[in-house]
């Protein structure tokens, strides 16, 4: 049978999902189980947050490095912290490590995510569980694969909460998400009622997921995926949304902002409580208007208008 390694880092749950992304691109894990919160009817029903898991190959005869794991993960903490992060409420980010059937691996990979409601209308929901829709939800099949955006992390949820509350102000629009991992935000853009969606991202190997959750849902038509970052993007959209973090997003705004029809609205999430405030700025420093901010937990969206 074949096995493979879980690595087990400890972090502050607002970090899970960063700590996620460096055990895919720094350390090449196969993929990840965030134990975050489990939510039902918009309630949290089970809190198991604050813990990472990555799957990586067992190769026989080859060990495993823990303490090269260890280092890059302190080495991309350590950024963090000299981002202007406060070091206390990042967490440990210690590392321990166990081998494991690859049949186990696959059981963990889902037995912690089940259909969840994100937002006033629309439910999240894994491509290997139905779900009945209750009057005036709209359903998005997802599997995340290797890619992010579950719809289980605060920063998605609230970005498709802005999504529903901008929406309205048009009749006809066009949605560009930057950073679009698995392609969630660009689906429920379509979903409700976007003409169309173009979804970039840095990381090649995610393009693949996001077509696929198109096509699960049947608006493969309407989305356009491809490897790039803002400055790829052409043209202008009525929804630019980018859920990537504070930092990221201060640096990309002289790329995000020209990609705004005139208008329009800008959704940013990714932020961090103590980072909204510098976002802001940003926003208003490049000629934005600050039409609202959503929180949940010690995250945020804004919602700026050009």
């Amino acid at each position: 049978m074949s096995k493979s390694i879980e690595l087990t880092v400890k972090v502050n749950p607002i970090w899970v999902e960063y700590v996620s992304d460096v055990l895919i691109e720094k350390i090449g894990c196969s993929g990840v189980v965030t134990d975050e919160k489990i939510y039902k009817d918009e309630v949290v029903i089970k809190d198991n947050s604050g813990i990472v898991k990555g799957y990586k190959a067992f190769v026989e005869g080859i060990p495993l490095n823990t303490q090269e794991i260890q280092n890059i993960l302190f080495q991309e903490r350590q950024k963090l912290v000299s981002s202007g992060i406060v070091e206390a409420n990042l967490g440990e980010w210690t590392l321990s490590s166990i081998e494991i059937s690859d049949d186990e691996w696959a059981h963990s990979w889902k037995k912690y995510w089940h259909p969840q409601k994100i937002s006033e209308k629309v439910v999240i929901c894994p491509s290997w569980e139905d779900y009945n829709a209750g009057d005036d939800e709209i359903i998005i099949s997802l599997d995340p694969g290797s890619a992010f955006g579950t719809g289980t992390h605060p920063t998605t949820r609230l970005c498709v909460q802005a999504l529903e509350k901008v929406i309205p102000d048009y009749t006809s629009f066009k949605i560009a998400d930057i950073g679009t991992g698995s392609g969630i935000l660009a689906v429920a853009g379509i979903k409700l009622g976007a003409d169309f969606a173009v979804g970039v991202d840095n990381d090649a190997s995610v393009i693949s997921v996001a077509v696929e959750n198109a096509e699960k849902n049947n608006v493969a038509g309407k989305c356009k995926f491809y490897t790039g970052i803002a400055s790829d993007v052409k043209g202008e959209y009525e929804i630019v949304v980018a859920n990537i973090l504070a930092h990221v997003l201060i640096e990309a705004m002289p790329e995000l902002v020209p990609l705004v029809m005139q208008g329009g609205k800008l959704i940013l999430s990714g932020i961090i409580l103590e980072k909204s405030q510098d976002v802001q700025d940003s926003c208003v420093q490049h000629g934005l208007k600050i039409v609202e901010v959503l929180q949940e937990d010690s995250w945020v969206a804004i919602i700026a208008e050009k």
